[in-house]
């Protein structure tokens, strides 16, 4: 699923007027590194906050002695950033919850007033539900957000090459396997990101990902 940035904004629109319902006054926020930082800068607006820090989580992966599978904290925050404040905490999407889980664990150890959580998108399968939600999704599905999008685009193409390692890959046939793996509609896609498979693809060359070839003047693109 695409999301563009007037979407988002709304999605922080909504979020803002729950937390304002609530009563609840934030002293700062805390944005999740990096899918919670635009919703953090623009709640920040929202609630008339200029207290805005980051907090960065990641989940060990590859070294044996430490590939627990567990969430830590890779940039943890200051000393006395949230001592005795009312924080609220930000994310783009829960779905597992391991992220939002270990992020609150981690604030209430540093002695805040009072801590609560928001997300832009929240799916039912998550392990924690926050405290204020942008959007409720019934089914999972791969969310693109504009901030990522090229990140997402090269990651879902690439799996989408490695189908067939040694092909020459059209534009046809990326639009096609887009459709077929993803269900992303070539229509759709085109009006909500107009040029874009070329863009992406371009950056794909630029990082040696992929290579190009013109074959009777059609352009090619085969993985590295």
């Amino acid at each position: 699923m695409f999301t563009n940035w007037d979407y988002i904004y709304n999605l922080c629109r909504n979020i803002s007027k729950e937390i304002k319902n609530s009563g609840y006054e934030p002293d700062v926020i805390i944005a999740l590194a990096r899918g919670g930082w635009f919703a953090g800068r623009v709640l920040c607006d929202f609630l008339g906050l200029d207290d805005l820090s980051s907090l960065k989580i990641e989940h060990y992966v590859g070294a044996p002695a430490i590939d627990s599978g567990e969430p830590y904290i890779k940039y943890p925050l200051s000393d006395g950033v949230i001592e005795g404040k009312r924080v609220l905490i930000v994310d783009d999407i829960v779905d597992t919850g391991e992220s939002m889980l270990s992020a609150k664990a981690y604030v209430k150890g540093r002695n805040p007033l009072e801590v609560k959580t928001a997300s832009l998108q929240y799916l039912g399968s998550s392990k924690i539900d926050p405290d204020y939600v942008g959007e409720r999704l019934e089914d999972w599905a791969w969310m693109v957000y504009p901030w990522n999008f090229m990140e997402d685009m090269i990651s879902i193409l690439t799996k989408c090459m490695r189908k067939d390692a040694k092909k020459l890959w059209s534009l046809e046939d990326f639009k096609h396997s887009l459709y077929i793996n993803h269900a992303i509609d070539p229509v759709v896609f085109e009006i909500t990101q107009p040029g874009r498979i070329p863009e992406v693809l371009e950056e794909m060359e630029r990082v040696r990902r992929i290579g190009s070839e013109i074959l009777n003047g059609k352009k090619y693109w085969k993985l590295l």
